[in-house]
């Protein structure tokens, strides 16, 4: 199966990013979307998944802080970012706020799990800022959290579950705390709809294949678990701050 043609555009370059798989996964049944592993949240981006109430957590301060920055930020915050070619650091440029260098830096070494200082030859210093400027709006409306999963009150929702994969996920900020029997357990329990990103070979829920395809380095194959029916997990409220946690 071949991904269909992506109308979302991620608003930062991240290690394993669903911005090419997101058309293949199921389309949200709710109004709510809940990314617990956020990342660059490409499933959330895609198509026109965007206008939903859109919840993010994430663990890693530096990716909450970003998805705060990006919320909250104007038009002429976003003009105002630097172009940041081959070579150059984003220390160099004095103004910019942590989370404006932490944006760039995922931005100017792409495909990486961490935001970088140095712009290597791949940087996408030039690009990113037009990118963002046409897109920034869709995420206005939008919350991010700064905790662990666990916090993410159960209610009927679509939860789209990325974590760091149990095979491939120790890039990943918090991968050496990751429960996977517990997090397995806590996706059954989840209300609405639910769908688990997996890579090959991971057995804490029984995925299915969804596509094989060409990775930076090799070939993947790429798994998923769904569920659309009432988990048993109990309503509880939301944490009692969003955007602006981090």
């Amino acid at each position: 199966m071949r991904p269909r043609k992506v109308k979302g555009f991620p608003l930062f370059s991240y290690y394993g990013s669903k911005s090419k798989l997101a058309p293949l996964y199921d389309r949200p049944r709710f109004d709510t979307i809940v990314e617990p592993f956020a990342g660059s949240a490409a499933y959330s981006l895609d198509g026109d998944n965007w206008r939903k109430n859109v919840v993010l957590y994430d663990s890693n301060p530096k990716v909450a802080a970003v998805w705060d920055y990006l919320i909250h930020a104007t038009d002429a915050d976003i003009a105002a970012l630097p172009d940041v070619h081959p070579g150059q650091k984003v220390t160099d440029f004095g103004q910019l706020s942590q989370a404006e260098r932490w944006l760039i830096g995922f931005n100017i070494n792409r495909g990486s799990s961490m935001p970088k200082v140095t712009a290597s030859r791949r940087s996408d210093g030039l690009r990113y800022r037009k990118a963002l400027l046409e897109n920034h709006h869709k995420v206005k409306h939008w919350k991010i959290f700064n905790a662990s999963y666990e916090t993410a009150p159960n209610r009927e929702a679509t939860w789209f579950v990325d974590p760091p994969y149990q095979k491939n996920g120790q890039y990943y900020y918090g991968f050496a705390d990751m429960d996977y029997a517990a997090l397995g357990k806590w996706c059954l329990e989840r209300l609405g709809q639910v769908i688990v990103c997996e890579n090959d070979g991971a057995d804490w829920l029984p995925f299915r294949v969804l596509t094989t395809f060409r990775g930076s380095m090799q070939s993947q194959v790429e798994v998923v678990w769904t569920q659309d029916s009432p988990g048993g997990g109990a309503h509880s409220h939301e944490p009692s701050s969003a955007s602006g946690s981090a």
